[in-house]
């Protein structure tokens, strides 16, 4: 595989039927942060992966120590597991950074939180074929095998978009569902799969490894969107707002400063996480640009993050804009 780290986990959603248990666990929940959490401004926050660029704000303010610029008392605690939303409705958690989708769906069933900013406003994705594939853009690939890790992931949602926006009826082209990105790139290597979507951490990793090409990125032909964002519990956000919004100021304050600073996200990247520095560089060059600056959503994004959440959600196809756009709260405004 190369030295390189993998994203833990894919951004698939849960079904109708994880929902109802996600609603169970919801309804046995304990409280957030308590008094002594409170009087030391303790944010408590839970990222759906390690190390993932496209969730930088978080370890990038740990990395920098400072969160004490925008508050003197506070204290942010940082995890990650995939479970996001599940932590800040059962308290062990006051803010959460995932896809959008997962956020808005898991809202949709139950959990009392509101999206207060992105964390990367772009559909970073990369369209990934087999080292040997003569193809060069997705067009290029009528007729052919699409891996995705399951039905309703990021990836399967990008498939299906490009594949209509090219014209192509459902019998142009096939989708296997491998499950892991190991599953995936074993299919890649037995010719079971021709190709597949993935975000550029573990494409660049793969190419760089030699077992696989990367051919281009997809952001712009999936339109607005946003990849992940930063979500917070209401309860934190009603009892506390000036913690939300002071842990939000250096949330992008910290992402500012490793996407001017390449020597500093180098260091970032290879001293603290433990990167491969050619992969490092990469990334630096091609993702870490895409990172938001302030957080603040269009109009025109929150429409993109709905139809993907219809898309990969069945339980939130009665969601209008409406509904996202409530669900939406501008930390800038809390």
């Amino acid at each position: 595989m190369g030295n390189f780290a993998r994203p833990a986990i894919t951004r698939s959603l849960r079904t109708a039927a994880a929902g109802a248990a996600f609603i169970l666990l919801l309804s046995g929940c304990g409280g957030s942060a308590g008094a002594d959490d409170a009087e030391t401004n303790e944010i408590r926050v839970i990222q759906s992966n390690k190390h993932d660029p496209t969730e930088l704000g978080a370890e990038a303010g740990d990395f920098l120590d400072i969160w004490p610029s925008c508050d003197p008392q506070m204290k942010v605690s940082v995890t990650s597991g995939e479970k996001t939303a599940e932590a800040v409705a059962a308290g062990s958690a006051d803010i959460g950074i995932t896809s959008p989708n997962r956020v808005i769906g898991a809202i949709s069933q139950g959990l009392d939180a509101s999206i207060i900013g992105a964390s990367m406003s772009v559909f970073d994705e990369y369209l990934v074929v087999r080292p040997d594939s003569t193809a060069k853009s997705f067009a290029d690939l009528k007729g052919k095998t699409f891996a995705i890790s399951s039905f309703g992931s990021a990836g399967d949602y990008a498939t299906q978009k490009l594949a209509q926006q090219a014209g192509w009826a459902d019998t142009d082209f096939k989708k296997v569902t491998m499950g892991s990105l190991d599953g995936i790139q074993a299919g890649l290597k037995s010719g079971t799969v021709d190709a597949f979507l993935w975000g550029g951490h573990a494409a660049f990793g793969l190419e760089q490894a030699g077992s696989a090409k990367v051919l281009e990125n997809v952001r712009e032909l999936i339109g607005p969107n946003a990849m992940t964002v930063v979500f917070a519990s209401n309860k934190i956000i009603k009892e506390r707002p000036e913690d939300v919004k002071a842990f939000a100021e250096c949330y992008y304050k910290a992402s500012g400063r490793i996407m001017d600073d390449e020597s500093l996200a180098t260091k970032m990247m290879v001293d603290d996480w433990g990167m491969d520095p050619k992969l490092a560089a990469r990334i630096i060059k091609e993702e870490i640009p895409m990172s938001s600056r302030d957080g603040k959503l269009t109009e025109d994004q929150l429409k993109g993050i709905l139809e993907a959440t219809h898309f990969t959600i069945k339980s939130a196809a009665s969601l209008t804009l409406d509904d996202v756009k409530k669900i939406y709260k501008p930390w800038q405004e809390l």
